[in-house]
């Protein structure tokens, strides 16, 4: 069983030329090799060092690699385990959303702008960018891995989906044709006819233009256009103050949970995409990894889906280089921030922002019924403002520093004064001339995952 596998701490080996070598456990020996100079720390990295001198070695090992919206990496060989991790990226749609704000505004600057007629066609195998930014995340983190481990077998779980059938398994051929929505122009016409113009949240019927379709799953947090995760709202209720009092977000609490089509529509599309990155791969099946998990008593996570694909058994030694591996913004497109004000609220004496007791409009073009909360605002006690950052700093959140007053590791809160001073997690600060930098992010957030 899991629990009674022995767990090794490993080190990372490269040669001089780069070429991965096999991992080791003598930390001692590591120790030894940095200190007279036989080796070197591999890059930013503190978990991977190259040797000066020449070394060999012959050792093969096996990459599994359990694919989808969890990304779970092992590697195996000789009986052991030596690297696992769970990568882990967030959704896109706030950043897409900025940059396509940003862009318009650019636009909307040019006095003139030349007529383009032929970049509205999309390449051959375009995707979506939020599934396409998906895509190049998995195949380089698994790349990712060729860089400092000897890796000659990569076996991946991966399988096209039929979305149609997961929802109806007795689908005939016409019915692929003929969905919820057809004869239907589009989702809100759809809706209309299913609610019978009722407000979803007072059962009112209004007219189809005071109706607004609502999403009970935000896009941002994997919510889909499929109708079952919209409902119909009318403006007096779809404003700011539902938001943000959570009445609807209560919607979807009430509401028949719905299929999440993403991991298996980006399953069908890393099925079809697999070959164009990598030349020999291995593919198995979901259900044969099942079928060794209640063999060996596995618990079921995508970290030991993996350990199950790379042909890990009950006797293999785990390694305690359990990553959890989380995708952070490379850069800041958005540098300017709005700070909003904050006023005294008159029902309750508690501070709160201009957006909370806001009147309530959102369109210029109509004059809606809406709950004017404005006129609570007793006095401003914060003013608001717009912060411009101007400035790049070396260090960012989350590195890895030696703060030499102290001879202690540190990590990186932020930075202050102009990047001059660095401010640590444990609310300490310091020069930024007292600090060595260890391990630099760039843009992967790398944490060591305990309880495994």
């Amino acid at each position: 069983m899991m629990s009674e596998i022995k767990k090794v701490d490993y080190i990372y080996v490269v040669d001089s030329n780069g070429t991965p070598l096999m991992p080791t456990s003598r930390l001692g020996m590591v120790r030894r090799w940095l200190k007279t100079g036989q080796a070197k720390w591999f890059g930013n990295s503190r978990n991977t060092i190259q040797f000066v001198r020449l070394v060999t070695t012959n050792t093969e090992l096996t990459l599994g690699v359990d694919a989808g919206f969890h990304l779970g990496l092992s590697v195996v060989g000789n009986n052991r385990e030596y690297y696992v991790s769970e990568s882990l990226r967030k959704s896109e749609k706030d950043r897409i959303t900025s940059r396509r704000e940003l862009r318009r505004t650019r636009r909307n600057r040019l006095r003139y702008r030349k007529a383009r007629f032929n970049n509205r066609r999309r390449k051959d195998g375009w995707l979506a960018p939020s599934i396409q930014h998906r895509l190049d995340f998995t195949i380089k983190e698994i790349k990712r891995l060729y860089k400092f481990l000897p890796i000659t077998n990569l076996v991946v779980e991966v399988t096209p989906f039929d979305n149609q059938k997961l929802l109806n398994p007795d689908i005939q051929g016409w019915q692929y044709q003929e969905g919820k929505m057809y004869g239907f122009k589009t989702i809100k016409d759809y809706l209309l006819a299913r609610d019978n113009y009722r407000d979803a949240l007072d059962g009112k019927q209004y007219p189809a233009s005071q109706l607004r379709v609502h999403h009970l799953v935000q896009r941002k947090d994997g919510g889909s256009n499929q109708p079952d995760n919209l409902v119909l709202l009318s403006d007096i209720n779809h404003n700011q103050a539902n938001h943000n009092n959570g009445i609807l977000a209560k919607l979807k609490e009430n509401r028949q949970k719905t299929l999440d089509y993403r991991g298996a529509y980006f399953m069908s599309i890393l099925a079809t995409r697999l070959s164009n990155y990598f030349d020999n791969y291995t593919i198995t099946q979901g259900y044969l990894t099942a079928n060794l998990r209640q063999k060996y008593e596995i618990k079921k996570s995508h970290l030991n889906d993996a350990f199950i694909i790379a042909g890990g058994t009950d006797t293999t030694l785990r390694t305690n280089n359990v990553y959890s591996r989380q995708k952070l913004r490379n850069n800041n497109r958005v540098l300017q921030k709005f700070y909003d004000a904050k006023y005294i609220d008159s029902r309750d004496g508690k501070k709160k922002t201009g957006k909370e007791l806001s009147s309530g409009r959102t369109r210029r073009s109509q004059e809606l019924n809406y709950d004017n909360l404005r006129q609570f605002r007793k006095e401003k006690v914060k003013k608001g403002r717009v912060s411009i950052r101007r400035g790049h700093y070396q260090l960012r959140p989350h590195d890895v520093v030696l703060n030499t007053r102290t001879n202690r590791i540190e990590t990186v809160k932020g930075v202050q004064n102009s990047g001059t001073v660095i401010k640590f997690q444990t609310g300490k600060t310091c020069s930024i001339k007292s600090v060595v930098s260890l391990y630099h992010v760039n843009g992967i957030l790398e944490k060591k995952m305990k309880n495994i």
